[in-house]
């Protein structure tokens, strides 16, 4: 299992689990948005945004610079546009 670095940027639900938005930038520089629990973005129930996180993904192809990843296992987060599949560059990879 892989990971992707992700920005979270702010709370958006201080309910319990707590919700955060966060952001992935691709390999283009397009910047894709999510909301979801923050367990499944960091293990600190006591974070400050802006920062960083990780979401697990799958990686399904690669090319010389980047992956294909895919979000839809294990966690099921797709971005506010509904997309699961992202090229990333290979240095924001876990």
């Amino acid at each position: 299992m892989a990971a992707v670095k992700v920005k979270i940027l702010k709370i958006v639900d201080m309910s319990y689990p707590i919700f955060v938005e966060f952001e992935l930038v691709d390999a283009k520089g397009a910047s894709h948005y999510f909301i979801d629990k923050v367990p499944v973005v960091s293990g600190d129930d006591e974070l400050v945004p802006p920062c960083v996180g990780y979401m697990r993904c799958n990686i399904i192809n690669e090319t010389e610079n980047t992956f294909i990843i895919d979000t839809a296992l294990p966690d099921d987060i797709a971005s506010k546009d509904g997309k699961y599949v992202f090229e990333v560059n290979k240095d924001r990879i876990i």
